[in-house]
């Protein structure tokens, strides 16, 4: 975000043009001069207003498997921000990964490994994507990731990620805050789930905003990420997150909100010595982490913590000098009315379409 009164006034003309082009484009589709298609399965989307940092993975993962449980042929269709690849790659087949994070993207990667038996298939063109699978395989359901803004593909319910920590009534657009598009974008949910809603929030100003631009009764459900346990990354041996309570640990992310990372290892008491950051889906070259381990070392940290995102975008093999205990966090989705979030999932998925 630009901060500084000369940024801001260098920036101010460039802000603006591209928010008349985020509110032409959202004309265009609503006037049907840019198509919007639909494929012949039912279609569920996951997105967010901002910038990142709503846990929309988590999210995805919890309802693809629960859908999954359910008897759901379930495919994930992600854009696959950041990989390497080109063009259309299918990342799982439901049986096995067909690739790794450089060619998949961080993201989706993650969501294969932690959605056994759902495909995901990464494509800038989900629409596309969704018509290979329809015609190569059984497919029951799709689930869009990061998908609030990709109107090209109709979606028969739109959730919509709102971080509990954003104070949306003071929300700007990109680049002099963390909005994608406008509040009024709030109309085209189908619900709203309210993130990381254990912290301390304004829930009546939120809730407020949401009802001046959200449709009518737009239903709202409350959810929280928690860290559930660590996973060792040189071994298989995954411990409960409290296990370094009081211990001195270093931090090292490359994620949009590292200051919840941080929060979350301090709730569970870690001793945070020291803290590396770097920039969203950074990928690690051996040099850098060699750094991380040392400065580790020289602090007297007993582990470095880090995210499972960021552990997806590790060089595959470090150097024996780098061995160091090294755990990856685990988050897991709860929302406080799982029920009535399930019910309007299956609900959607149950109504026969024309």
């Amino acid at each position: 975000m630009i901060d500084s009164p000369l940024n801001r006034a260098l920036f101010y003309a460039p802000a603006k043009l591209y928010e008349l082009v985020v509110r032409a484009r959202r004309i265009l589709y609503k006037n049907r001069i840019f198509k919007t298609r639909r494929l012949r399965t039912p279609v569920i989307s996951v997105g967010n207003l901002t910038i990142g940092g709503t846990g929309k993975t988590p999210c995805v993962a919890f309802l693809a498997n629960f859908l999954n449980g359910q008897g759901y042929r379930l495919s994930i269709l992600s854009r696959g921000y950041k990989r390497s690849s080109r063009g259309r790659v299918e990342v799982s087949n439901g049986r096995n990964l067909l690739c790794g994070p450089l060619e998949a993207g961080d993201e989706p990667y993650l969501l294969a490994k932690s959605c056994p038996g759902v495909r995901v298939v990464v494509d800038a063109d989900r629409y596309a994507a969704g018509r290979w699978l329809e015609e190569r395989v059984p497919v029951s359901a799709f689930i869009l990731d990061d998908a609030y803004q990709h109107l090209r593909l109709a979606r028969d319910l739109n959730l919509l990620l709102l971080d509990a920590g954003e104070r949306l009534e003071d929300a700007a657009m990109i680049p002099f805050g963390r909005l994608r598009e406008p509040l009024d974008a709030l109309n085209r949910a189908d619900a709203v789930i309210v993130t990381r809603s254990d912290r301390s929030f304004d829930r009546a100003g939120l809730e407020q905003t949401i009802a001046k631009y959200g449709r009518q009764q737009l239903p709202i459900f409350y959810a929280t990420h928690t860290m559930t346990n660590l996973r060792r990354l040189d071994r298989s041996e995954t411990i409960a997150a409290t296990a370094f309570a009081g211990r001195s640990v270093v931090a090292v992310s490359g994620i949009a909100r590292p200051e919840r990372f941080i929060a979350d290892l301090s709730a569970l008491e870690m001793r945070i010595v020291s803290h590396r950051k770097f920039p969203d889906h950074h990928r690690y070259t051996q040099d850098e982490f060699f750094e991380v381990v040392s400065l580790a070392r020289n602090a007297g940290a007993e582990a470095i913590m880090t995210t499972e995102k960021d552990a997806a975008n590790l060089p595959d093999h470090l150097p024996e000098q780098a061995i160091f205990p090294i755990y990856a966090a685990q988050i897991e989705f709860r929302c406080e009315d799982e029920s009535g979030l399930k019910s309007l999932v299956l609900r959607t998925l149950s109504v026969n379409r024309s």
